[in-house]
């Protein structure tokens, strides 16, 4: 059956429409997916974790006295307190996100969107419960609710912190190491050693790091040294 010039352009904006409202649809069942409470609630948490921290980095005074006054403390409170405001708040952190993942599970791309997906892996990658939850955070990372660079980021730590070797070169530290260019013992920063340093680049591709080690040594100004345990003991 043969259609005339008008009959044919009707059908295809007929179609085109059609295929614009299946569009309209998908996107909005998306958004449907996203618990915006939640997501409110992770993003308030991710920006305090966030901005506490910026009271031990290099910013201007005013500024941490602007940072100071919004959480209730002076100056004179960070001189005495220290780092014991960030732990406290830290410890209330914790507390939500256990809470968080007992009802939900991890709150990951799909539930909350992103960035706000990072924030509840920002709050126990600064507890003391890392091997705890690294499981959930490995089932994470491999469903893409997070990005598998922060699962490598997580693993690095929790083999820092058991005095293991590092794989994927995320971790850095300062103290007096042995230098192992100069033999000099000597105050630094440093990178926590590498497992096995002329695989590191090829592991750090593979999970997703745009930078080699050495790329990522030079942002952080630091120099990067193939250390060895017996060298930071």
């Amino acid at each position: 059956m043969a259609y005339s010039g008008t009959t044919k352009k009707k059908y295809f904006q007929m179609k085109n429409f059609l295929l614009l409202l299946l569009l309209i649809g998908s996107l909005h069942a998306s958004a449907q997916q996203i618990n915006t409470k939640l997501k409110q609630q992770l993003d308030s948490i991710m920006q305090v974790d966030q901005e506490l921290r910026k009271l031990f980095t290099s910013i201007p005074q005013e500024e941490k006295e602007v940072i100071l006054e919004k959480f209730g403390y002076t100056a004179k409170d960070l001189e005495q307190k220290g780092w014991e405001i960030v732990a406290k708040q830290d410890t209330i952190h914790i507390h939500r996100v256990k809470e968080i993942i007992s009802s939900y599970g991890y709150p990951g791309k799909s539930l909350v969107g992103t960035p706000t997906n990072k924030a509840a892996w920002y709050v126990i990658q600064h507890s003391n419960q890392l091997e705890k939850f690294f499981p959930l955070i490995q089932k994470a990372g491999e469903e893409k609710e997070i990005p598998m660079t922060l699962v490598a980021t997580m693993e690095d730590r929790i083999l820092m912190y058991r005095g293991e070797e590092q794989k994927y070169g995320t971790q850095l530290k300062s103290g007096v190491i042995n230098d192992p260019e100069t033999g000099e013992r000597k105050w630094q920063f440093y990178f926590w050693p590498i497992r096995s340093p002329e695989k590191v680049n090829a592991l750090r591709e593979q999970v997703g790091f745009e930078r080699s080690i050495e790329e990522y040594a030079e942002s952080m100004n630091v120099t990067y040294k193939k250390l060895k345990l017996e060298d930071v003991k």
